[in-house]
């Protein structure tokens, strides 16, 4: 099966195998020791007996186990609770699969040195390492595969259960790497798996340590060129951590499950090709939304913490003392958060966003809740739900913020086209720079906001503004990162609003509600844009406009139908010219 292992294994090649001892990674290791007869080094958490206690010698059933363990309980005038009683019989089935796996190892003529230690304590692994390598050689070649699971749904997972599965994981890679010399490695093997490709419910922190992994791989093979690195991931196999229960569920979901065989072969295939990629998918999500999958399930409720320190954009988002989470932000959650339910949709639509009470902060944080309706989703061409932010105040009342609907449909919005800026008969009349506006108590914006670069047109029916942001790194985009839609470029877009009213009736407004917003493609950073706003009607509590977002070409990313803002004469004292510091 693997006769053209080249120069990735030999006879004198010392592998370092994590979770070795047992499951998987166990039959791995004896299927390459059968075609190479090379060295091992198995490192797992269970211990290898060297004698088994006397209750259990002979007894090779479960039952007979149970019954023998039970007994000795009694004899020794021990409480034997199930806990109890699972952990001394699982000791015993434990040490023999890991003896079982060393004898086929030997017998098929190769060396392998068995290690007990947890590769989250590096201590104890260097110590392991360098005693298994004293006796077998440096080691050449690393496969990954330790791994645990805390499965609960993310709102019951304490910091302990996250701890447990990425550690091992993550920690764990880190500290063999630590412990290891890398530059004598020729292949490095992560197993990772399909939750960290594709998602699994009740699997956040399995997914986010299998997703580290893998892209580990990318960053380790450009880091270690000599060494071909690899993440697979596997979907669940007919061993290892698959419980019976666990194998009924995916019969149930039609989700195939990988024979011992064929995932030796995937490894093996993968270590003898010339050329593969750093990461490959070996298996299939391991839960498909169908077509009602969201109906069955009519609401959801999402809790996000919101912590001003994590934000630093809030700071260029006053009114006055307080820090105000900017409407675009809001949106744009709980759009992602559809978005997220809905894995290969697109946002097509918003319809009667409000804004009920905004979001305040006085170096404070606030815990929301994003409550998900599911509307009319029979098929699968269009899924829309109903979304409200809301929270609880001091005395346990809830408190809405805003809400909205939303719109997903299958197919990729067409971008809709328009004409350029030059070709609308543009009135130049009250074409100005832009920068003074944040100066001269126009707008109360600081500079993460700060996109109006020019006003192109005023007048009594219409504002046109060219609108441009820098690119904007990570983490000041804090926790609302510009991912389906750009919530800092839609907040510079509805400035223009706020610039008419305060041209024609001397007073700022606020947006209130948003009618329609039709969505084609993402607004970027770093490209200067064209905003078109008609305002449509206006008193002097009140203003309502329809905005169009486009390209220097004339091909739309957005639209606003509806923008309600109610003007305020006392909101004055928030909106005060800026003074220059003193040179």
């Amino acid at each position: 099966m693997i006769n053209n292992f080249h120069s990735l294994l030999t006879k004198d090649s010392v592998i370092l195998i994590t979770g070795g001892g047992k499951g998987i990674t166990a039959k791995c290791a004896i299927e390459i020791a059968k075609e190479t007869g090379c060295k091992f080094v198995l490192v797992g958490r269970s211990l290898m007996l060297e004698n088994e206690p006397v209750w259990a010698a002979g007894k090779t059933t479960d039952k007979a186990l149970k019954e023998s363990a039970l007994l000795s309980f009694k004899q020794n005038g021990e409480k034997a609770s199930p806990k109890k009683l699972d952990q001394r019989i699982r000791a015993i089935t434990s040490s023999r699969e890991i003896k079982n796996t060393l004898a086929e190892i030997e017998n098929a003529g190769a060396q392998v040195v068995y290690l007990s230690a947890d590769v989250t304590d590096n201590k104890s692994l260097s110590t392991a390492i360098d005693s298994a390598q004293a006796k077998l050689g440096k080691i050449s070649g690393l496969i990954h595969g330790a791994g645990n699971l805390a499965d609960k749904h993310i709102e019951s997972k304490t910091g302990a259960d996250f701890d447990k599965v990425v550690n091992t994981k993550v920690k764990g890679l880190e500290n063999i790497l630590a412990n290891i010399d890398t530059g004598g490695l020729k292949f490095l093997v992560l197993f990772s798996s399909v939750a960290g490709f594709f998602g699994n419910s009740g699997q956040t922190d399995y997914a986010i340590a299998n997703e580290i992994l893998n892209k580990s791989a990318h960053h380790l093979q450009k880091t270690l060129p000599d060494c071909r690195v690899l993440a697979i991931n596997w979907g669940p196999w007919d061993s290892g951590m698959v419980t019976p229960r666990l194998k009924k569920f995916f019969e149930m979901n039609d989700i195939p499950l990988i024979s011992s065989s064929a995932g030796v072969k995937v490894l093996t295939d993968a270590l003898t090709k010339k050329s593969i990629p750093p990461q490959i998918v070996v298996g299939r999500q391991l839960a498909f939304p169908t077509s009602n999958s969201t109906d069955q399930q009519k609401e959801i409720i999402i809790r996000r913490e919101i912590v001003h320190s994590e934000n630093p954009f809030l700071d260029d988002h006053r009114l006055g003392p307080q820090a105000v989470l900017p409407a675009t932000c809001a949106a744009a959650w709980v759009i992602d958060v559809c978005m997220a339910l809905n894995p290969g949709y697109f946002f097509t639509r918003m319809d009667d966003f409000k804004i009920l009470k905004g979001l305040t902060f006085d170096d404070n944080t606030h815990q929301c809740d994003v409550l998900i309706k599911t509307e009319n989703n029979e098929n699968s061409i269009e899924r829309s739900y109903t979304v409200q932010i809301t929270s609880q105040n001091e005395r346990g009342k809830k408190v809405f913020h805003y809400s909205g609907g939303v719109t997903l449909a299958k197919d990729k919005p067409a971008i809709l086209s328009g004409r350029p800026i030059e070709d609308q008969g543009l009135d130049k009349s009250g074409a100005r720079a832009g920068k003074n506006l944040y100066s001269n108590g126009t707008l109360f914006h600081g500079p993460a906001f700060q996109g109006v670069k020019k006003i192109l047109s005023l007048s009594e029916n219409q504002v046109i503004t060219e609108v441009f942001l820098p690119e904007m790194d990570l983490l000041s985009q804090g926790q609302f990162r510009a991912k389906t839609v750009n919530p800092f470029i839609n907040d510079t877009v509805v400035q223009s609003l706020l610039i008419w009213t305060q041209t024609y009736y001397e007073a700022p407004c606020l947006p209130s509600r948003l009618h329609a917003w039709e969505n084609y493609r993402f607004p970027p950073f770093g490209q200067p844009l064209h905003v078109i706003l008609d305002v449509t009607y206006h008193n002097e509590n009140a203003v309502t406009g329809n905005l169009m977002v486009q390209d220097f070409d004339g091909n739309a990313y957005f639209q606003f139908t509806g923008l309600e803002g109610t003007i305020s004469k006392h909101l004055k004292r928030f909106f005060k010219p800026k003074i220059a510091a003193s040179a």
